[in-house]
């Protein structure tokens, strides 16, 4: 199969730095299983898999274990591969159809520019095995569909923060 994947690193102006996603444009949809299953092999965060509709595009985010409802670096990728490689025009607007709506980009001048619904959170209760997960006791805690937000004392505190990863793995959450 001859399918071309990229590998951009977003936030970033040059190599090696930044956030690095996979994007894959494809033909026509293709079997959830085998977008899986590169994802799996990318082993980035996330792997974007898009393809051409009437009004834009298709794309749909993988992590190597799942699918994700929303990634805003990985569609950022996307965004710049469809420009970069001659998908779009530079002028023409990058419309994704995804599971969490209708999501756009656009260029401004150098820049890509992302409009995302906005999603804010509400207090939550502090859900069991987050303070052990994270070792420090939030002031705050507010959660929306996506993510968790923890509001904690200081910087020097977030800078010295050694979370429990295998704790906070339980947590079905973007962040």
């Amino acid at each position: 199969m001859g399918i071309k994947i990229f590998q951009v690193d977003a936030f970033a102006d040059k190599p090696f730095t930044g956030n690095p996603a996979a994007v894959c444009v494809l033909e026509k949809q293709i079997e959830e299983l085998w977008m899986q299953d590169v994802a799996s092999e990318m082993n980035l965060s996330e792997t974007a898999f898009l393809y051409r509709v009437e009004d834009g595009f298709n794309l749909r985010w993988f992590t190597p274990t799942l699918e994700v409802d929303l990634c805003g670096h990985a569609t950022l990728a996307s965004a710049h591969v469809l420009w970069e490689m001659g998908y779009l025009k530079p002028s023409e607007e990058a419309r994704f159809h995804t599971r969490s709506g209708l999501l756009c980009a656009s260029k401004k001048g150098g820049l890509i520019e992302l409009d995302f619904p906005s999603e804010p959170e509400q207090e939550a209760l502090v859900p069991s095995g987050l303070k052990e997960g994270l070792g420090i006791n939030p002031i705050y805690v507010g959660k929306n569909r996506l993510d968790y937000l923890v509001e904690i004392e200081s910087e020097e505190i977030l800078r010295n923060l050694e979370p429990n990863l295998n704790l906070l793995k339980k947590f079905r959450s973007g962040g």
